[in-house]
């Protein structure tokens, strides 16, 4: 396609991008909104890459022929550069009874079954721990003190150190029993109301667990906060109970969360703001059935994916990356598969990974992008942004900026904040006229960069090139659901 500028064909090229996926609504008289999105100049975070987690819990994987886990593992660690493995370690079966230490349960779904050695095959680099539940003896029952029937398991306050103990017990036992060494660990996943340390243990385990694992040679093995399952109060209160204790601080790498329905926001951004400390977003997904095509799930991804690195987030992994398909909870997948016989399902999800992950690669550094009709974009309790965009400043000195439309036909401009559904969905069907303003590259005149698009029709479909002219750059018929990635061109 030829190269084209945005000052004075962005039309043609929208109508040519259009006809290109099929698209043939692109008459003037179609309303588009106008947005401007400002980057700001100045480093804020590097991109350290994607990940996923792997559960394997039915111990199919190693069934399979080598060409098939050779597929599996190649779509995802390969094609869509992910380079982060998180590795579910359930406490609970690892150690049942005091004194008990039985490691059988994860050498089958990792070790054995060959997961951790093929993905570093097609280019994991980074294998995270990630600790769930509690032992039974070191629980005990926790109410939310209104008087209703809600209780949950804690940890007892006299199991505290020992459960620092029995994590990097099982750190060090892996090493001698496999040679595998954990680059980092989570302390606990997902903490609640009900089901979590308190903030004075979550700063004494973290202290505990730097000592024990320095004391066993394995200063190495970096920490990570508790991983939220949102970013809500108890996320901030996790994290100010370790940043008021120095020791226990300087024990962590990062603080961690999850990106659902309530994901990084401003708050969260300055928690970890000027401290050097890494922002690592450990699990995103959907939960329930899931069928291909399906872009909602997808350009919801995107556009949290896009809010988090507007929030300092230094790592991204997605929940599932493949597993055993379950009509009921693909959702969570990017590939679920079936043994007999083989077959490999894609959700729309991948292409929109591809994407990402294709314009920001690791090492990128990004600015804070904010809009002039939403702010700052942020992904949180509440109606969505309509659009939400990013960019860095990639090592190979190309720029990648990502813009995602997360309006739908299925969604409503209504809102009721007694619908929980409803008051959480994105806007109804809007298309836009995207700007994007880059300052720093102001200076350089005419700048070129590839398109790429994924909806509910195409797959990270080439758009062609369009020029940033004077620092700015427009991407008119930003429809529903679209992901639209632009990456400049070296000269």
């Amino acid at each position: 396609m030829k190269t084209l500028t945005a000052t004075s064909s962005v039309f043609v090229f929208a109508c040519l991008a259009a006809l290109l996926i099929g698209d043939t609504g692109c008459a003037r008289s179609e309303p588009s909104l106008p947005i401007t999105v400002t980057v700001a100049p100045g480093d804020r975070q590097t991109f350290d890459g994607f990940g996923a987690s792997l559960g394997n819990w039915s111990k199919t994987y190693q069934k399979l022929p080598a060409e098939d886990r050779a597929l599996l593992s190649r779509s995802l660690w390969r094609d869509l550069k992910f380079n982060t493995l998180r590795l579910w370690f359930n406490t609970d079966k690892y150690a049942p009874t005091p004194g008990a230490r039985d490691i059988s349960e994860f050498l089958g779904c990792y070790v054995d079954s060959g997961i951790i050695a093929d993905a570093r095959k097609y280019g994991v680099t980074t294998l995270l721990l990630a600790p769930d539940a509690v032992p039974p003896y070191m629980a005990e029952k926790r109410t939310d003190g209104t008087g209703s029937d809600q209780t949950g398991m804690a940890l007892r306050e006299s199991e505290t150190d020992n459960y620092a103990i029995l994590l990097a017990n099982f750190i060090q036992q892996l090493k001698q029993k496999t040679g595998i060494t954990l680059n980092v660990t989570g302390i606990q996943n997902e903490p609640n109301n009900l089901e979590r340390f308190s903030p004075s243990q979550i700063v004494r385990v973290t202290k505990r667990l730097r000592a024990e694992l320095d004391a066993r040679g394995l200063r190495h093995v970096r920490i990570i906060s508790p991983e939220g399952g949102n970013v809500d109060g108890i996320f901030y209160e996790t994290v100010d109970a370790l940043k008021a204790d120095p020791a226990a601080w300087k024990a962590l790498s990062g603080v961690a969360s999850h990106s659902y329905n309530n994901s990084t926001t401003k708050t969260s951004s300055d928690q970890v703001a000027g401290t050097g400390k890494e922002y690592w977003m450990t699990e995103a997904s959907d939960n329930g059935p899931e069928e291909p095509g399906n872009a909602v799930r997808a350009a919801s991804l995107a556009s949290r994916f896009l809010n988090d690195m507007n929030h300092r987030t230094t790592h991204w992994i997605h929940f599932l990356g493949f597993e055993v398909d379950d009509p009921n909870d693909n959702a969570t997948r990017i590939f679920a598969y079936t043994a007999t016989p083989f077959k490999l399902t894609r959700f729309q999800k991948q292409s929109y990974y591809e994407q990402l992950s294709q314009t920001f690669l690791p090492g990128a550094v990004f600015r804070l992008s904010t809009s002039d009709r939403e702010g700052d974009m942020t992904y949180t309790y509440g109606k969505k942004p309509r659009i939400t965009a990013a960019a860095a400043r990639n090592k190979d000195g190309s720029w990648g900026i990502g813009v995602s439309n997360f309006t739908s036909p299925t969604f409503s401009d209504t809102d009721d904040p007694k619908n929980f559904d409803l008051h959480n969905s994105g806007f109804a069907a809007q298309t836009f006229t995207v700007t994007i303003r880059v300052p720093e590259l102001a200076s350089q005149k005419d700048v070129p960069f590839t398109v790429h698009r994924s909806n509910s029709n195409v797959n990270n479909a080439s758009a062609g090139t369009i020029v940033m002219h004077d620092g700015a750059i427009t991407v008119q018929n930003v429809q529903p659901l679209d992901l639209i990635t632009l990456r400049s061109i070296a000269r």
